[in-house]
């Protein structure tokens, strides 16, 4: 999936038709390197820019991302420059994938006061940067010296200077025969280029795949501004699939190539688009998107249609952005909670080790025992001896056995401490084995936790999780985003609400997606003759069915409580999940125990297997880019 010059052309088209004329009313940065403009009063889209090296993008959306706590120095810079100043012009470099854009200063500002606003989407070399009329740099949010890029220097005062232009033929003025000369200069080209790579393989030894070039892409390395989705696109059209060799091509394949290239730079250049995007159904994740529509693709691809290139751009990189910031946030917390969990594993195994020590204090009141028993054959003083010999009279032989005694005590006085060593070890005992107890609950807790990150599905859930265990001590808390300390502080603390779900049938399943929300759902939203569902002896979600007082659910409800259980608990990947179910006065929740933390009696069981596909068909939500959610 890639954005090209001909998807930065539909973009440039749509952006110039809302932002000319129109000031920018704030600017935030929702991570380093991306940030939002504000537009004025009635205008409910704002421009977001993103430099990230996997979703870089420019698009208008409706939809902004939650800003940063803090803003970044590049966020406060552009702050000082462009806010309430009135966007002048956008133009595009070429086919380049390069956004300008011209902004104006306050009313008593001169031209020479207007900033350039540049948007370089390029892949892993991203950029957003700020200059001046004359091209002087202000800064960027990605700065570049010389030692990383002889060819231009990215930094406050140099002269901006435009990525090195890419030499290939404009396909918006191309004639029939520079086309055709192109193309077999190309092929020519990626001929040459396999043979010298599989003689360099020869040479080398190696037995491995050679790089295999498809026909598909031959546009795309011929012409500027076209990428290998639109160049896979024109080919489909043609007739020439993706395993086609370029060297198996004739002159009907190239002349077939031709013509619907022709139609392909019309609709560019009339802006006559057709905006869809290509998702897998498995997975529910972008993989191809086309200004110009798309068609020929596998079964295992869900077209979606767009009314504009921003709304595409946004569904599709919005996504991928989405899902790059839960694992990020994931990342970080099961970073802190496998240390945790490390160190109370440590302390559980000394905890098991000091516990081992105490057994053995049966044997010092044994000692002290013997030690009264044979009183009579010791005198009242000290001793004398690290070792005394007494008979044994618990044993039926009444063999002599040997005790180490303290040398400078009596033989009572010895039995008085034996005992007193006794009593002090049983304590110890009883306090090390509750102590185990409490790590062990410890342990449970933070594998329960592990396993909820591991199933979240959007940031906000891991948000919650961190949030919990901030509150818990486990972790260090986190300071609350501006919105969410106002949003505290005006709307009070909101119950933690589950994920809600409806089965064909119409009841109404809620899934816990963290240990509040599962306390929450179980003991407090639940009510007795509900039904609960868990997977057994594994962490995960505390699913709850709503129905009347002894109704019979159907069997397909039932199925999709369980497989919903199954999907949201840490046997996700396996097959024939045992999932435990009961109603919901059964389950209750022991003294003391740990968010999340219940037992159960008088279940049932059912065996499922958890899939996309499989919950999506049972909740009737074939074609749904997520598994669902009411809410």
């Amino acid at each position: 999936m890639q954005i090209d010059g001909i998807t930065i052309s539909a973009l440039t088209r749509e952006i110039e038709r809302t932002l000319t004329g129109i000031r920018i009313d704030k600017i935030q940065s929702p991570s380093y390197d991306c940030m939002t403009l504000g537009l004025g009063r009635g205008h409910a889209k704002s421009l977001l820019i993103s430099a990230s090296s996997k979703s870089g993008r420019i698009c208008l959306t409706d939809s902004v991302p939650p800003s940063l706590p803090t803003p970044t120095a590049f966020c406060m810079l552009m702050r000082k420059h462009l806010v309430g100043g009135k966007v002048v012009s956008i133009r595009q470099d070429g086919l380049d994938r390069i956004l300008i854009i011209q902004i104006e200063g306050w009313a008593d500002a001169g031209p020479a006061d207007n900033r350039l606003l540049i948007a370089e989407i390029t892949g892993r070399l991203a950029n957003i940067i700020l200059t001046q009329m004359d091209g002087t740099i202000i800064d960027a949010v990605n700065r570049v010296d010389q030692s990383r890029n002889r060819y231009r220097e990215i930094a406050p005062g140099a002269i901006y200077i435009p990525p090195p232009p890419i030499e290939k033929p404009d396909p918006l003025d191309v004639t029939a025969e520079e086309f055709h000369a192109a193309v077999i200069r190309q092929t020519a080209q990626m001929q040459a280029r396999a043979a010298r790579e599989a003689a360099q393989a020869r040479e080398a030894g190696s037995r491995g795949k050679q790089r295999r070039y498809s026909a598909a892409h031959l546009l795309s390395r011929c012409f500027e501004g076209i990428g290998q989705d639109h160049s896979e696109e024109i080919a489909r059209r043609a007739g020439i699939g993706l395993e086609r060799s370029p060297l198996e091509l004739g002159t009907c394949d190239i002349e077939s190539l031709w013509v619907q290239f022709q139609d392909f730079r019309q609709a560019a250049k009339s802006g006559d688009f057709l905006f869809e995007a290509a998702f897998d159904r498995k997975t529910g994740e972008p993989a191809v998107l086309s200004v110009w529509g798309l068609s020929g693709l596998p079964e295992e691809y869900e077209v979606r249609r767009f009314a504009s290139a921003s709304e595409m751009i946004d569904n599709c990189y919005g996504r991928a952005e989405e899902r790059e910031r839960l694992e990020s946030a994931q990342r970080d917390i099961t970073r802190k909670l496998q240390a945790r969990l490390a160190r109370s594993l440590r302390k559980l195994e000394a905890q098991r080790t000091e516990l081992a020590k105490a057994q053995d204090a049966s044997v010092l009141r044994r000692k002290g025992e013997l030690l009264t028993a044979n009183l009579h054959s010791f005198g009242r003083g000290p001793l004398r001896k690290d070792v005394v010999s007494v008979i044994d009279y618990y044993d039926p032989q009444t063999p002599t056995v040997e005790v180490e005694v303290d040398p400078g005590l009596s033989a009572s006085e010895n039995a008085q401490s034996l005992f007193a060593r006794y009593s002090k070890a049983e304590r110890a005992r009883e306090a090390v084995s509750a102590n185990i107890e409490t790590t062990q609950d410890e342990v449970a807790y933070l594998e329960s936790m592990l396993a909820m990150v591991e199933i979240a599905e959007s940031e906000s859930e891991v948000v919650e999780i961190t949030q919990e265990l901030g509150a818990l001590g486990f972790i260090q808390p986190q300071k609350e985003h501006g919105n969410a300390r106002k949003a505290k502080k005006t709307h009070g603390r909101k119950a933690p609400m589950p994920a809600k779900f409806k089965a064909p049938s119409g009841h109404e399943i809620y899934v816990g997606k963290n240990n509040l929300q599962n306390d929450y759902l179980t003991m407090r939203l639940a009510r007795d003759h509900d039904l609960w569902f868990h997977a057994r002896e594994i962490h995960g979600a505390h699913v709850i069915v709503r129905r009347r007082p002894n109704e019979d659910l159907p069997e397909e409800t039932l199925h999709a409580a369980a497989l919903l259980a199954a999907y949201y608990s840490q046997a996700r990947m396996s097959s024939n999940v045992a999932i435990d179910y009961t109603e919901a006065k059964n389950v209750r929740k022991p003294r003391r125990a740990r968010p999340g933390m219940v037992i159960y009696e008088s279940h049932k069981t059912i065996w499922v297997t958890p899939s996309r596909d499989a919950l999506s068909d049972a909740l009737g939500l074939r074609g749904s880019s997520t598994c669902g959610n009411d809410d």
